[in-house]
């Protein structure tokens, strides 16, 4: 597997992008943000990390992160994480944030094991106003959006 910086269409990324996020307004926003890191083996991508700038100095986000269904749990989103976390050090971010739903419990599970620890809950984030509809994660309501971050220093 080999990971790198991704210049190419970010259309060409768009199922992965699904895969990480139910809302397409959402997606449409900030697909063309930041930088884009996939994983790839034999050529085809597998994976991708998005890093976007936030509004505070210092804090870059993880806006999405995503790896096919049938690559999971093999190490490739700890990797694609660990390639974004080195390249916000070398911009010279001190905190790096990524967002995800309360009730995905794998998720949650998943960046804390990356280290990230939780900064704030926003309750109501996902409703039809943001283009997502009524879901169930895990038996529980997808409602509430969960703010985590990891410090770089």
């Amino acid at each position: 597997m080999e990971i790198s910086r991704y210049d190419g269409p970010r259309d060409a990324l768009t199922p992965l992008f699904a895969e990480a996020d139910d809302s397409e307004s959402e997606i449409a926003g900030y697909i063309n943000l930041g930088d884009v890191f996939v994983a790839r083996e034999n050529g085809n991508v597998v994976g991708h990390v998005q890093v976007v700038e936030t509004a505070e100095s210092g804090i870059l986000e993880i806006k999405s992160l995503a790896v096919g269904e049938s690559r999971r749990s093999q190490g490739i989103g700890a990797a694609l994480v660990g390639a974004a976390l080195a390249d916000c050090r070398e911009r010279g971010a001190h905190t790096v944030v990524v967002a995800t739903a309360a009730a995905s419990i794998g998720a949650l599970q998943f960046y804390q094991r990356q280290g990230f620890r939780i900064r704030r809950v926003i309750r109501d984030f996902y409703g039809a106003s943001r283009g997502y509809r009524p879901l169930m994660l895990n038996g529980i309501p997808l409602l509430d959006e969960v703010i985590l971050d990891i410090a770089l220093r």
